[in-house]
């Protein structure tokens, strides 16, 4: 029986090692293992849980990774390749940069690997793997998708995931979700999502697609229809969402009586010049662009938020952190993650900003591990990258402390009676405050860049 070792590599830098919420399992590697034949054996090595072993035994290496992981990534393919391992790397970036991966790896999957990883497999077998197994447009249908294997993983997740759906329309310029999953939504089956979630001990879960409820008739009513079967799984649940849902009447109440308790909603900015230039149009209609008002909706029935913002576009200046900090207390987000404006390979605002040649970190692969949404690699228009560091630290200071964190979650708690959504709101907080203001080597980097140095 050969055997397949699947890898998902940590952050090099250990920036985010302590952000227990964003610790969440490797649900891409349990799925391409649900897709794998028996007749393997099969392991799941997820870094940030434990520590890998590099003279593990393997008859072949699969490694997937984020952009900011990237570098460790390759220090892993390296590795096992160095001992003779044929190395597969898949993933969102290596996707949006398959032929920079293409130097650390034997066979490289270009996009969702469900189809792909099969016929891999069978070349592998038979000793004729490709450099290159593109999908294209050709997305795999994840109606009937398999329940992942979860029985492969070993570590202690702060939460469980579930995924019910994959694709996004709005094509925001700092996401590169439309193009890896596309723009069109594709939906599981909602009793192959139950029987999941059924099976699964874990009384709270996260939804990670990237908009539970999705946009249009058809799946506003699908959203329904979820939320109804949800209820007899007597589960709690948090998920990602967009300001949408409160503009569909009813569809709140029938979130908070299907178990949920909070949502992440990518708020991105309170400048409306800004959300224009991201393409954010969704924050910009009449029913979501009053923000507080929609805040308000969500919390009168008895769900958290967690707010997206991100910091440092080309309409941020030095007083948009006060006027952001304010916003942020005003309206009674129970939590946040701020970040900073973050030009990922294979979006529109990466090649935006690399034609006016503002990014300051470029040698690639080493420099990836900067690109991890908490440090600027790119010049702003009005103000210097330590400036705009700066203004993260000062702003998680101000929002997230140890007193604020303890205040909000207590509030989280009297709103929502959730143990579920007030951990969440606390530890979002204050593990963002205690590992972003931390963060002195950042600022040291951004010194040295500035004086001309490495």
């Amino acid at each position: 029986m050969k055997k397949i070792l699947f890898i998902s590599p940590a952050y090099r830098t250990k920036l985010l090692e302590n952000l227990r919420v964003l610790a969440l399992p490797p649900l891409n590697l349990t799925i391409i293992a649900a897709h794998t034949p028996e007749h393997y054996d099969l392991e799941i090595v997820d870094e940030a849980v434990e520590d890998i072993n590099l003279e593990a035994h393997a008859d072949i290496v699969a490694i997937t990774c984020m952009t900011p992981m990237a570098p460790r990534a390759y220090e892993i393919a390296r590795a096992f390749r160095s001992r003779g391992i044929p190395v597969v790397m898949g993933g969102i970036h290596v996707s949006m940069v398959p032929d920079e991966a293409a130097q650390y790896a034997d066979s490289i999957v270009v996009g969702e690997g469900e189809y792909l990883w099969q016929d891999l497999l069978k070349d592998f077998e038979n000793g004729s793997m490709k450099k290159f197994y593109r999908g294209g447009d050709n997305r795999p249908d994840i109606e009937n998708l398999p329940r992942p294997r979860r029985d492969l993983l070993k570590g202690n997740y702060f939460v469980q995931t579930v995924q019910t759906s994959r694709g996004c329309p709005y094509d925001c310029n700092f996401c590169s979700v439309t193009l890896f999953n596309g723009g069109r939504y594709r939906l599981r089956s909602i009793d192959k999502v139950i029987d999941e979630i059924n099976s699964m001990e874990d009384k709270r879960l996260f939804i990670i697609d990237d908009n539970v409820i999705g946009s249009g008739k058809r799946y506003i009513e699908r959203a329904f229809q979820l939320f109804e079967r949800l209820k007899d799984t007597g589960k709690e649940w948090c998920g990602q969402t967009c300001l949408n849902i409160v503009e569909h009447e009813g569809l709140l109440k029938a979130a908070w009586k299907s178990g949920a308790r909070g949502f992440l909603i990518g708020f991105e900015s309170i400048d409306a010049e800004a959300l224009t230039s991201m393409n954010k149009s969704m924050n910009l209609r009449p029913n979501t662009m009053n923000f507080k008002d929609a805040i308000n909706k969500i919390h009168d029935h008895g769900m958290a938020i967690v707010g997206g913002i991100i910091l440092g576009t080309d309409y941020d200046n030095n007083d948009s952190f006060k006027r952001t900090v304010d916003f942020i207390m005003d309206s009674g987000l129970d939590a946040v993650q701020l970040s900073i404006q973050t030009p990922l390979p294979g979006t529109a605002l990466y090649s935006q900003l690399d034609a006016e040649g503002r990014l300051l970190f470029k040698d690639y692969p080493h420099d990836w591990e900067y690109y991890n949404l908490f440090e600027p690699v790119f010049e702003p228009k009005n103000m210097s990258p330590e400036e705009l560091y700066q203004g993260l630290v000062d702003s998680y200071s101000a929002v997230s402390s140890f007193g604020a964190s303890l205040k909000r979650g207590i509030r989280t708690f009297v709103k929502t009676k959730s143990m579920f959504s007030t951990g969440i709101s606390f530890f979002w907080n204050y593990d963002s405050y205690k590992t972003i203001t931390k963060g002195s080597d950042i600022m040291n980097r951004l010194k040295r860049r500035s004086e001309g140095g490495a």
